[in-house]
């Protein structure tokens, strides 16, 4: 944690006492019976006590990462940071009233921050309602404080070692799970070109979907006004990709299906086949994406900063996925089967 110093201050002035305005020349000097400023009481001359100056001494701190220079992602919220400087005071033998103490959130998301808000931030400026010599026995003991306990990254930031192995994991599951449909394909519909038409398919949607992950890096600035960020791979990402991949291959199975019925003990698919079939799963594809995408993109602009990649690979995962098992699954099956089955044989 980085400090620097506090500044004090400026004290309140106290109340000047009250003056007696002095007598007009022309004024008539009182008579014996009037009793004079000497014959008043002593508490109806004496001015009240001024109140105690109140000092506010104040401090800007700055929570990092040891040896991290690059990436200070560590946050703390007003909660937790209230209980360091209990602690740090009780440390310095200072006392302190923390209902006095004043603190005020620095960067990203600091105008939408209340004293209720669990919301964490590294940078914060800190008012203490104490002198600055207190202030800063305080400021120096909540530094200990702070670095002494284990700091809880607010971000996903993880080591290249660790980063590589969940690479080398999820690029192994994604493939085991693809090799998995194309078996069940093949087992559902006796053709293994099915299997192979309906994973080229998914591979085209994760790809897309991931090239706009990455595209919105440059395009963030000119499309903030559609809540665009500088997205990037997460596990929520993972996971959404994942989903992508079993609402596309859903898709998919249902216009192989009425393929496969269309067909029918046809020696030959044509395209004819695959059109006519097509047309009449389309109004059943398009009111299913229809409906799903309306749920994603309320989820992508109302359902906040935790899933807000998670929505976007949705939204444009669904898209995708709508039109991949009519114009990219489709036409690859037709090419597979003209091409390397042989016509007496059918599909």
């Amino acid at each position: 944690m980085q400090e620097t110093p506090a500044a004090p201050a400026a004290e309140t002035p106290a109340a000047p006492a009250d003056e007696t305005p002095a007598s007009p020349a022309n004024e008539a000097a009182p008579d014996a019976t009037t009793p004079t400023a000497a014959d008043q009481p002593a508490a109806a001359t004496t001015p009240p006590p001024a109140r105690a100056p109140e000092v506010i001494s104040r401090a800007r701190v700055k929570l990092g990462i040891e040896g991290n220079s690059e990436d200070n992602t560590a946050r703390i919220n007003a909660k937790s940071l209230l209980e360091g400087i209990d602690r740090a005071a009780k440390n310095a033998n200072v006392s302190i009233d923390l209902l006095g103490v004043e603190l005020e959130p620095q960067g990203d998301q600091a105008d939408q921050w209340s004293p209720e808000s669990e919301l964490k931030f590294s940078e914060w400026v800190i008012g203490l309602p104490i002198e600055f010599g207190p202030a800063d026995e305080v400021m120096v003991s909540l530094k200990q404080t702070l670095g002494s306990d284990p700091v809880w990254i607010s971000s996903s930031s993880v080591g290249g070692r660790v980063a590589g192995d969940m690479v080398n994991r999820a690029l192994g599951a994604m493939f085991a799970s693809l090799l998995c449909i194309i078996g069940y394909i093949w087992f559902r519909f006796q053709r293994v070109f099915y299997g192979l038409a309906a994973v080229a398919a998914l591979v085209h949607d994760v790809t897309v979907t991931l090239g706009a992950i990455a595209v919105s890096y440059w395009l963030a600035s000119f499309l903030g006004f559609l809540l665009v960020d500088q997205f990037k791979i997460s596990l929520t990402v993972v996971a959404a990709l994942l989903t992508v991949i079993g609402y596309s291959l859903n898709d998919t199975i249902v216009v192989f299906d009425r393929i496969r019925e269309t067909k029918g003990k046809s020696p030959r698919l044509t395209s004819e086949m695959v059109n006519t079939s097509i047309n009449s799963t389309l109004s059943r594809t398009l009111l299913t994406s229809l409906t799903t995408l309306i749920v994603v993109v309320l989820l992508y602009f109302f359902g906040g900063e935790g899933i807000h990649a998670f929505a976007f690979s949705l939204v444009v995962g669904v898209t995708v996925g709508t039109y991949s098992s009519i114009f990219v699954a489709s036409p690859i099956l037709l090419w597979l089967v003209t091409k390397y089955q042989p016509a007496a044989r059918g599909t």
